[in-house]
């Protein structure tokens, strides 16, 4: 079947390749920034305490997601399938632990992260309409309701996920131009606020000083560093989004490793920038008092009207992350349906629309479900939010490292394989991501450990029915 097969030439089973380059680059970009660089901010500043040691944890995580990136590149060019880790996984481990991950993905990792960046998009958009209410643009009727409840933002969070989980039933190109257009605004506004400082005369360099904090220690940073990686790893988390979808890619020998590259590369230079932009308008212990980073750097930058900006813009930014996660979990599943180890009507394409339906709306209900518990047991949205995004990151991690080392395995176990592209810097680049994660994972809390741990096992006896059902 050719690599620019159209929509007609498709047949059961099959995804057709509609996605070019820039969509690749916008599935990466859209991917990673969402809530972390506006929700995380505060986090590690607590944590880190001075400007040079923030700018350094931003700039590791990002090095070693970039340098993961490069190895999914060599895994998705060679390997350019639906799934895109469940496929490595299986090349290099077995069906086994390519099983485990994706029941992980669907369970909690995928599923957790819709719900968290529904719960963020909601956040913002209370927020937003307090700002509105408070320069009277709002009817009564609806002012009189903010801000909104608890349970008012679960039952909205629940109505993103089921929005844009229609969008993407309807049509893969409908969410690649939904992906775009949300990763350009978000893009946009954190470009305000990278050279807002500057065009606005705000930058006050003294916020910089001392780079490296008063009584530095090198006790203060290990300690730190543990939890100030965990935040801005979910800051990152998203770069393995590519590796799904990579089946409705045009030309992927080439596309994919151009969308992971130059996608990764935008996302530190913005990150790094943003970070910069925050700290020339605020000191470091207003920005580690505050959950609201964006809306207070607006506010400094453009008075009230910066702040109801920085509210419409971090709610299109989380609002188009959930977007690209609806669009690469549900081809994970996809694949593994196509090995029988997911029911057999999750691998079935929509005749009409031609997308993975059915695995879509599977994904959307056990993810409502997820978001309706947690908000049921949690105090408010930003207690849902980091809730979910805990778990998130160990289970990702964990599985993110063993796809990466999949290069290792691959390059040794088959060899002929024909690979369009090579890992860049190996076998130092993989090493190097699969070193930061280690720290991650050990300094993740021991409860969190458990309860994935516990996911895990239940998923292996998920797995051998799978199996029995299979022999039948």
């Amino acid at each position: 079947m050719s690599q620019d097969q159209t929509p007609a030439a498709v047949t059961d089973g099959t995804l057709p390749r509609i996605l070019g380059p820039l969509d690749a680059i916008a599935v990466v970009v859209g991917s990673i920034i969402g809530s972390g660089i506006f929700l995380k901010v505060d986090t590690v500043a607590r944590e880190m305490g001075s400007f040079g040691t923030i700018l350094t944890v931003w700039a590791i995580a990002g090095i070693a997601a970039l340098c993961g990136s490069l190895a999914l590149a060599e895994l998705a060019a060679m390997l350019p399938q639906a799934g895109g880790p469940y496929i490595y996984l299986r090349e290099a481990y077995g069906r086994p632990i390519a099983f485990l991950w994706g029941w992980t993905e669907f369970a909690v990792v995928r599923t957790g992260t819709l719900g968290s960046l529904a719960c963020g998009t909601v956040i913002y958009l209370d927020r937003f309409l307090q700002s509105m209410a408070a320069g009277g643009n709002l009817p009564e009727w609806l002012a009189s309701h903010l801000p909104l409840s608890h349970y008012a933002q679960g039952a909205l969070a629940v109505l993103a996920v089921l929005l844009l989980s229609a969008v993407n039933v309807l049509g893969t190109r409908y969410s690649a131009r939904t992906q775009n257009l949300t990763t350009l605004i978000k893009v946009g506004f954190l470009l305000l606020i990278i050279l807002g400082p500057f065009l606005l005369g705000k930058a006050n360099f003294g916020h910089l000083q001392p780079s490296v904090g008063s009584g530095f220690s090198w006790g203060q940073v290990l300690s730190g560093l543990g939890p100030a990686l965990i935040a801005v790893y979910w800051a990152y988390d998203g770069w393995i989004n590519i590796g799904p979808v990579a089946e409705e890619i045009r030309q992927p020998q080439r596309n994919v490793p151009i969308g992971l590259g130059v996608g990764m590369l935008v996302v530190i230079l913005v990150y790094l920038g943003a970070n910069c932009g925050y700290f020339l308008l605020m000191p470091i212990d207003q920005v580690a008092k505050t959950n609201a980073v964006a809306a207070d750097a607006c506010g400094i930058l453009l008075g009230p009207f910066g702040i109801t900006l920085a509210a419409l813009g971090v709610m299109i930014s989380t609002f188009g992350a959930l977007n690209s996660n609806l669009l690469a979990g549900p081809r994970i599943y996809f694949a593994m349906a196509r090995d029988r180890l997911f029911p057999d009507s999750i691998r079935k394409v929509h005749p009409r629309f031609q997308t993975p339906a059915n695995a879509i709306i599977a994904q959307s209900v056990w993810s409502i479900l997820q978001i309706v518990l947690v908000v049921a047991f949690t105090e408010d949205a930003k207690h849902t939010f980091d809730t979910l995004t805990d778990f998130v990151v160990l289970g990702g991690t964990v599985f993110y490292g063993a796809t990466v080392a999949a290069v290792y395995i691959l390059r040794r176990t088959q060899p002929t394989l024909d690979r369009p592209y090579r890992t860049w810097g190996y076998p130092l680049t993989p090493l190097l991501y699969l070193a930061v994660s280690a720290v991650v994972v050990a300094t993740t809390n021991l409860q969190q450990i458990l309860a994935v741990t516990g996911l895990l096992v239940l998923g292996g006896v998920v797995f051998l029915f799978f199996q029995h059902r299979e022999r039948i």
